[in-house]
């Protein structure tokens, strides 16, 4: 992957931006290999999406992987998919099943759009952004919903001590080759998470900043290793 030196206040931008530009030709086969128990993790996403005709933004939406099984899970929904890659949505746009939704190249620290949304859904996607920055975007998010909207946000985070963090990781580099990466892209993929670990949250960091954020009602449905999902109830 790439070779940047880690930034303490969160992943370099113009290195993830440069990582997307060589892995948007196959983004989603590497993401149901790297994220443990995919299937189940983006299904139980969007089973916190409510059904009928209802505002979505999804905020880093990449090739609309995530987007189309949200759209199959509610057709009626109207969403806007947010992303500042544009071989990513340009991947995106060209699924037919994506053909309704709004597509906006932005970076998601900039301007959103104005609207107020029932559903902020986004995935594998703040890990990458400093805490003061995600912070930011929590907060930014609850205002941005309507009433009674949600907060739906699937991603990797920090093990809570070494011991726990080693063995994950360790755990994690058998899969990655068990599910057909060359011996040489795990070791990469592991060497890029080692050196960004200790930007990512840890599960009990990123529940105090939802609840900071004002999300006062909250879930959390799944975790399996490094992977786990928080719903937030405005």
């Amino acid at each position: 992957m790439s070779s940047y030196d880690p930034n303490p206040e969160g992943v370099c931008y113009k290195c993830v931006t440069v990582l997307w530009w060589r892995l948007s030709a196959r983004y989603e086969w590497l993401v149901t290999r790297i994220v443990p128990q995919a299937d189940a993790f983006f299904a139980t996403c969007i089973s916190f999406v409510p059904h009928g005709p209802i505002r979505v933004l999804e905020l880093g939406s990449g090739t609309g992987y995530a987007t189309v099984q949200l759209l199959r899970h509610n057709p009626k929904a109207q969403i806007t998919c947010l992303d500042f890659s544009r071989e990513m949505i340009e991947a995106a746009r060209a699924k037919p099943a994506l053909r309704e939704v709004r597509f906006i190249e932005a970076d998601i620290r900039g301007a959103w759009p104005e609207d107020r949304f029932d559903v902020i859904f986004t995935t594998l996607c703040l890990h990458h952004l400093s805490p003061v920055e995600r912070r930011s975007i929590l907060q930014r998010a609850r205002g941005a919903l309507r009433r009674n909207g949600r907060l739906i946000n699937g991603d990797i985070f920090k093990p809570a001590s070494r011991w726990e963090e080693s063995l994950i990781r360790q755990r994690w580099l058998t899969s990655l080759r068990e599910k057909g990466l060359s011996h040489t892209d795990a070791n990469e993929m592991l060497a890029k998470l080692r050196r960004n670990m200790r930007c990512f949250d840890t599960l009990d960091a990123h529940l105090a900043d939802l609840q900071g954020a004002g999300f006062h009602r909250l879930v959390c449905p799944w975790t399996c290793e490094m992977s786990a999902i928080f719903v937030g109830f405005r």
